[in-house]
């Protein structure tokens, strides 16, 4: 294998999957959520070849705005652009390539589709400038890193229970990654870069507590505003022994354990909506 495909795979974390999931789960659960039936697998091969593409694009993006970031911290130093693996000018023309197949794939949509996904491509790339300007880039990734209006709009089914669904996911998705930035806050600290667990401080793991109540609870109003059996409402306690299990991890510092447990949450939802999704057709 070259060089530069071993770096192209490094860059774009191919050989560490759980982001892709953290994307691909709240996909699959909007499109099991408002699918009415129609073009299911053409919109499941869709989302499965989007969220790695998305999941890509925004690490290259974020690699090469950090990369003088990263050759400061231990755990990012490695990292092909931070370590000259990849250039900056290769990173451009991959980023170039992924925007490319991200575009092949809007254009098998709609209208309303394709123009919310460049609205949120745009905040992609503005993405890695936020913990530099604002305390609390999680928050921002929470709103961009969501994929609930995106499938919604590709399912002709944008609506205020999308938005709901939208909204829970933002919270969770500031929850696991405050667990992430727990894990660096010694190395953020050291460089000058914002995350709300620096902001948050010692109130940090409470800080994700609540984030995941606050989700778990738009989850049960999403559920009875949908109609949804007691199989969903049963299964939502399941979360609740992954979130305390995540929380015994952080009390032991193990922020990055605690962060790859949400892959396994996103999993279980898509397992609770797909019994709801066979109930109901």
């Amino acid at each position: 294998m070259s060089r530069i495909l071993k770096g192209f795979i490094k860059l774009a974390r191919l050989d560490r999957p759980i982001g892709i999931w953290l994307i691909f789960w709240p996909a699959l659960a909007t499109l099991l959520a408002t699918t009415q039936g129609q073009d299911f697998a053409k919109n499941l091969f869709i989302i499965i070849i989007g969220s790695i593409v998305v999941r890509s694009l925004g690490c290259v993006i974020n690699d090469i705005f950090d990369r003088n970031i990263d050759s400061k911290v231990a755990r990012t130093k490695d990292r092909p652009i931070a370590a000259g693996q990849i250039s900056v000018y290769e990173a451009l023309i991959f980023s170039l390539f992924l925007s490319l197949i991200a575009i092949l794939i809007l254009i098998n949509t709609n209208f309303q589709t394709l123009l919310i996904s460049l609205c949120f491509g745009l905040l992609i790339i503005i993405y890695p400038l936020m913990k530099r300007i604002f305390w609390g880039p999680q928050i921002f990734l929470g709103l961009v890193f969501n994929p609930a209006l995106i499938v919604s709009a590709m399912n002709s089914n944008l609506s205020k229970l999308s938005l709901l669904l939208y909204i829970a996911f933002f919270f969770w998705v500031v929850a696991y990654d405050t667990y992430y930035g727990l894990a660096d806050i010694n190395d953020d600290k050291k460089i000058g870069v914002n995350s709300t667990a620096i902001a948050w401080g010692h109130w940090s793991k409470l800080g994700v507590i609540i984030l995941q109540t606050i989700f778990l609870l738009l989850l049960v109003a999403y559920g009875t505003l949908m109609g949804f059996t007691n199989i969903w409402f049963v299964g939502l306690l399941g979360i609740i022994i992954f979130f305390l299990y995540q929380a015994l991890l952080a009390q032991k510092n193990l922020f990055i354990k605690a962060f790859k447990n949400n892959g396994l949450v996103g999993a279980f939802i898509c397992l609770l909506l797909f019994f709801e999704f066979i109930i109901n057709v």
